[in-house]
């Protein structure tokens, strides 16, 4: 399986994903691997979870030209082209307003990976997905019909298990198992992580 080093592929969604799961299900999963196909597998090669961001490369663009802008000037033409492509509204005030999508936008991401794990990934016992994203909400009423979607989804030779959910500083683990979800705050645990990874 090669060596668990950081190869110069592995996302920072993955790093992320890693460091969530083993915070908030360590006893699921003890230390993670950053492989690949999937991303992030267990010591034991038990179980493995696929990570995606569901932002789109168009809305990572935007927030990197942001972030890499100077503070308190008039956006530049990029900016604004970006925003217009993503659906943001610009203000005069410096202020970037990100509509939030609804949680139905994770149902076709889990859908094309869905298919991806059935054209051939590594043998293990188990498959889960972690999708991650800023735009979209993960409000309570959402979450009951976003499980039904999933189980209608998830009938391939090969299906996930766990489905992690990251958005609006919760993570939803939706259990396709059994057919249950639980949610769980992660107000903090990102914030350490950036304080952790500057030390």
């Amino acid at each position: 399986m090669g060596g668990c080093a950081v190869s110069r592929h592995t996302s920072p969604y993955e790093v992320y994903a890693k460091y969530i799961l083993e915070a908030v299900y360590g006893d699921r999963y003890g230390t993670l691997l950053l492989r690949d196909k999937p991303d992030l597998q267990t010591t034991d090669g038990e179980a493995g979870i696929e990570v995606t961001s569901v932002n789109g490369e168009i809305f990572e663009r935007l927030v990197t030209e942001i972030a890499t802008s100077q503070p308190y000037r008039a956006p530049s033409d990029r900016i604004l082209e970006l925003c217009e492509k993503c659906g943001i509204e610009y203000h005069a005030w410096q202020t970037f307003v990100i509509n939030p999508l609804p949680a139905a936008g994770f149902i076709e991401p889990f859908r094309k990976k869905l298919k991806k794990l059935n054209a051939g990934y590594a043998f293990l016992g188990r498959y889960d997905l972690f999708l991650y994203s800023d735009r979209h909400t993960l409000e309570d009423y959402e979450l009951e019909p976003l499980l039904e979607s999933f189980l209608e989804e998830n009938k391939a030779p090969i299906s996930y298990h766990y489905v992690y959910i990251d958005a609006g500083g919760r993570l939803a683990c939706f259990d396709l198992a059994r057919g249950v979800f639980d949610v769980r705050s992660t107000k903090g645990l990102r914030e350490k992580l950036i304080a952790d990874s500057s030390d």
